[in-house]
């Protein structure tokens, strides 16, 4: 699973969704990462999907969701080869393959969380909004966000411990 060409061609797709998510979300952007860590109840969002609608953010927050629906693949499919693959380079015990599932756990949460957006988003007026959903929808957010720490920290440890390492120096 940790073929070259897998880590490509998953890379080349997140960085371009994820690209393109960054440019489609324009002026909400900060705001919309900022209530998806911390808009745990349904006032934190009608407040901010109600300013959007007056500032006309709201176009951009619905528009992001026709790459970000998807997103989750690219980046649950780029982690889980690229640790596949370095853990294969390490001879990482296989007791640890558990592991290589944190991205796809992340990349489900994600998916859920969007789905959570789509049924805040499904009604006229955000009456669909009512609490506990928003606290299920950040909860899943942070969630996210934690493992990505874990995975991609372990992503970078492995690939210094594989940089070369520099000759001492004699004096």
């Amino acid at each position: 699973m940790g073929r070259r060409w897998l880590i490509t061609v998953f890379g080349v797709a997140y960085v371009i969704s994820q690209i393109s998510i960054i440019l489609i979300l324009g002026p909400i952007e900060e705001a919309m990462i900022v209530l998806q860590v911390s808009g745990f109840s349904a006032d934190d969002y009608l407040a901010v999907f109600n300013s959007w609608d007056e500032s006309g953010g709201m176009a951009f927050y619905r528009a992001h969701f026709i790459l970000d629906d998807v997103h989750w693949i690219w980046y649950a499919g780029l982690f889980t080869t690229a640790l596949c693959r370095l853990f294969d380079k390490h001879q990482i015990s296989v007791r640890y393959n558990w592991l290589l599932l944190l991205p796809l756990a992340s990349g489900l949460l994600d998916w859920y969380e969007n789905q959570m957006q789509h049924v805040f988003l499904s009604s006229q007026d955000y009456q669909t909004i009512i609490d506990p959903l928003p606290l299920m929808s950040t909860l899943a957010s942070d969630t996210k966000w934690f493992l990505s720490a874990i995975y991609i920290g372990m992503i970078l440890v492995l690939l210094l411990r594989r940089a070369p390492k520099k000759a001492p120096i004699d004096k």
